[in-house]
């Protein structure tokens, strides 16, 4: 059997030490590096460096007469992540992240008349990448999944109409109180992504790259109350690009959430079907 597994931890703990305790027991504290190898019938184990020592070396064979008895355990998925697997003489490193991002929208470059509003217009989105460190933790590459919506609010003076495949802006009638209008749209997203760590904790980072949304729904609504009944009307086929790619950057520093900008440089709606606008969107990622 082939090296299965070769691990490089870094110790935390205050103060280093070493010390030899009853039933040969060995205390080596905060080691700079532990390597773990393991062969058919052999396993090696070598510690490199403290913080005090970093010239301290320790060395330790194990023979395994049955490989079936070999037993590892992982406090939880993170340690895993920091395991190191080599293969062919390249160290690759895997790690898997989940995302959850909330914010504000903007429609940028739109007509004066539809007045799209920041605030009550919201984004929510979750997903999940797999990052690649193959050169330190300090470079990341990303690639995953994610799914969002995006609500623009805009003013109740008017509200979405569609005449031919056209989308344009029609004012309430009179009598309808209690009006609100808004344009949302749900979308499937493929982020590509590239983040540069400037610490070895990893508190300080910079994330730039794409996401390329799919935007499977987009409808035009409108909320309105007419002769004490409310109404909700919804139009659908409303003419959106069905996918549409956000510039992405995202800034992280200690003790506070994550927070990023998105834009479009692509317009929302089709050529003819609707005003131009383009897509802008801000808030925290957790």
């Amino acid at each position: 059997m082939k090296n299965i597994v070769t691990a490089i931890l870094f110790g935390c703990i205050a103060t280093p030490a070493l010390a030899i305790e009853a039933n040969d027991t060995l205390v080596i504290e905060d080691a700079k590096k532990v390597k773990i190898e393991t062969r058919d019938t052999v396993q090696r184990i070598v510690i490199s460096g403290t913080k005090e020592d970093p010239d301290f070396h320790y060395m330790q064979r194990i023979s395994i007469p049955d490989t079936n008895a070999v037993r590892r355990t992982l406090k939880n998925v993170r340690d895993f992540n920091k395991i190191a697997i080599k293969k062919n003489g390249k160290e690759t490193k895997w790690s898997h992240s989940f995302h959850v991002n909330i914010g504000l929208n903007a429609a940028l470059d739109a007509p004066e008349e539809y007045d799209f509003k920041v605030w009550p217009s919201f984004e929510i989105g979750i997903g999940s990448t797999w990052d690649w460190h193959p050169y330190g933790n300090q470079n990341e590459w990303s690639i995953g999944w994610g799914l969002n919506w995006r609500t623009y609010a805009m003013n109740d003076e008017t509200h979405w109409k569609k005449d031919n495949d056209v989308m344009h802006l029609q004012p309430y009638a009179p009598d309808m109180k209690e009006r609100s209008t808004s344009l949302n749209v749900f979308a499937i997203q493929l982020p590509l992504l590239y983040t540069h760590y400037f610490d070895k904790k990893q508190d300080w980072s910079i994330t730039l790259g794409a996401i390329v949304n799919w935007n499977v729904v987009a409808t035009g609504q409108r909320h309105y109350e007419l002769d004490g009944e409310d109404y909700e009307v919804e139009t659908k086929k409303i003419g959106q690009h069905p996918f549409t790619v956000d510039g992405y950057v995202r800034i992280e520093v200690p003790n506070l959430p994550a927070i990023y900008c998105k834009y479009c440089p692509m317009e929302f709606f089709k050529k003819d079907r609707g005003p131009k606008m383009h897509q802008l969107s801000f808030g925290i990622c957790l």
